[in-house]
């Protein structure tokens, strides 16, 4: 059993690092999966009329942006580039309208950058993706302001 153990974590770090030698970046769907779902919540918290929680997650999802932008390219498109030049300024409207206590303004702003992505998967081929809003809540969490 403790053969197959090692034998298993030695497999995984092989593969690993067969992926680490091509530029393409294994993770970033994974990243971009973090950033779906902060981008959800943050407009939950929008819809909701939570500052304080929206401005949680813009904030958490500009962690994931930034985390993308870490990365040189994928299929030979420079997605880190992209995403940062891209998100990063649309964010910063959005956290700004928030820090201004306007939540219509960070609720349009948060609009922009929805249609940022869209742009970016349209420069990168991938415009078969396609984010928009979602009113549905799927998580275990009320989005509203505590009492």
């Amino acid at each position: 059993m403790k053969r197959r153990a090692i034998g298993l974590v030695v497999g995984l770090w092989l593969a690993g690092a067969a992926l680490a030698e091509t530029d393409e970046s294994p993770h970033l769907v994974g990243l971009m999966g973090d950033m779906q779902r902060f981008a959800h919540k943050l407009q939950l918290s929008l819809d909701a009329e939570n500052a304080l929680l929206a401005d949680f997650y813009a904030h958490e999802l500009g962690g994931a942006i930034a985390a993308v932008g870490q990365i040189d390219s994928y299929s030979d498109y420079p997605v880190g580039r992209l995403t940062t030049s891209t998100l990063s300024p649309l964010l910063k409207k959005l956290i700004a309208g928030l820090d201004a206590g306007d939540l219509p303004r960070a609720d349009k702003a948060f609009d922009a950058l929805l249609e940022g992505c869209n742009r970016c998967h349209a420069m990168t081929e991938h415009d078969y993706i396609r984010v928009q809003r979602n009113p549905a809540n799927p998580y275990l969490q009320n989005f509203s302001a505590a009492p």
